[in-house]
């Protein structure tokens, strides 16, 4: 999700284009200065960058690695999502001491479905003129109520944005429970940790009993990989991490400030991450243990990102900066060139069988599935979804400080 968070203790601010020195610095649990922002939401927009060209790499089926590893892209979504979106709620409450679930429901609603729901108009018009027929409404009825991880919809990539729409409504159902339940007002999310605890171990169990008790010839992986009850941990595992940057920063730094801590939390999550290269996507093991792995994987990765700094000088990091800026640029537009990636792959593929007799190598059609993706992306992007958050930031604008009428964050049409 591209997002904008701004607290006393972590501000995130959608600007990719922010200059960068010679070296990478950022710091937290400390006032941020305007430029240590910029460097910090820019490092999240690099990781969604990585995300999705993971997962243009699983699905082009262009290089074996690839292919074996990529579809973990998604794993790393879901973890910078839990963080952020709880960001929203975290920071919404410290400055109001309240918070409107409503309000955030609708702002969550306007940035996903006018991009999602052109997807399945313009799926439709597809069939409807390329294909003779009629056209089963199921599937489409499945995408549109957000039901397409438990039944099959229209395309095999959506059921993420599934698992995503249940987290937003337990996210802030659950939020708005602990802030009218809590005995101190100054922190109601204390409950938080021992919540992610409780939902980690609930999956892994789920997981367990799924695989135990389906018989082994009739078991599918998306039976496991795909439902919410079997996924969300790693969505509230960035909600936990969430929580620590906003309530406890003293914990984050006391735990990344050791030079030795911060080399042995990166160890940690290679080992943990390299679980997608040992294992494939179906094997029993990943599907019951593995994706605990690569969520706490990703979440080391998310909190070196943060709070790593001086760690290139010079030219290299001169380097490393460019080449960061533009990976960040196309952090931004993440979420339209998931929607839309797989759509050009399958309209190629459907084009190479139409006509046989035109062969290309499968590493040759990478760089036209990466560019053409990304282009496509940032076209609808344009065109539907950024129109759309300007217009939902007219009509439900971010709630401001009940005590003042300045502006206390820096807003982004991308939140």
């Amino acid at each position: 999700m591209l997002l904008t968070i701004k607290s006393e203790h972590i501000a995130l601010v959608s600007d990719p284009t922010a200059p960068s020195s010679g070296s990478i610095a950022i710091t937290s649990a400390q006032p941020q200065s305007r430029c240590e922002n910029h460097v910090r939401n820019k490092r999240l927009d690099v990781l969604r960058c990585v995300a999705i060209l993971m997962v243009i790499g699983h699905h082009s089926n262009s290089f074996p690695i690839l292919t074996k590893t990529g579809w973990v892209g998604v794993d790393l979504f879901f973890v910078l999502s839990g963080f952020l979106i709880s960001g929203l709620l975290y920071s919404e409450f410290k400055k109001r001491q309240s918070i409107s679930v409503g309000r955030f429901l609708v702002r969550r609603g306007l940035k996903i479905y006018p991009a999602f729901y052109t997807l399945l108009l313009l799926t439709l018009v597809a069939q409807l003129l390329l294909f003779k027929g009629a056209v089963p409404l199921k599937p489409y009825l499945y995408e549109i109520l957000f039901i397409q991880n438990y039944h099959f919809g229209i395309w095999t990539h959506t059921w993420s944005l599934a698992v995503e729409e249940h987290f937003y409504i337990a996210l802030a159902l659950l939020f708005l429970i602990l802030t009218r339940r809590s005995a101190t007002k100054e922190n109601p999310f204390r409950a938080i940790p021992w919540g992610f605890v409780s939902i980690a171990f609930a999956c892994i169990a789920l997981r367990v009993l799924t695989i135990w008790l389906t018989p082994p010839p009739v078991f599918r992986t998306p039976w496991v990989m795909n439902v919410t009850q079997c996924r969300v941990d790693g969505l509230f595992f960035g909600v936990f991490i969430g929580y620590l940057y906003h309530f406890r920063p003293d914990v984050i730094e006391s735990l990344t400030r050791p030079r030795s801590n911060r080399i042995a939390i990166g160890i940690l999550s290679a080992a943990l991450l390299s679980t997608c290269y040992f294992f494939s996507r179906d094997d029993l093991f990943l599907l019951r243990y593995g994706l605990t792995f690569l969520y706490l994987g990703f979440g080391g990765l998310l909190v070196l990102s943060l709070e790593v700094r001086n760690v290139l000088s010079g030219n290299v990091a001169n380097a490393a900066s460019a080449i960061g800026s533009v990976c960040a640029f196309v952090g931004m537009y993440s979420y339209s060139i998931y929607l839309w990636h797989a759509v050009l792959i399958a309209a190629t593929q459907v084009f190479l069988r139409k006509f046989p007799y035109i062969t290309v190598p499968a590493g040759a059609l990478f760089p036209f599935y990466l560019l053409g993706s990304i282009a496509l992306g940032i076209l609808f992007a344009r065109l539907i979804e950024f129109p759309a958050l300007r217009l939902r930031d007219r009509l439900f604008p971010k709630l401001r400080h009940p005590a003042s009428t300045a502006t206390t964050s820096l807003v982004s049409t991308t939140v």
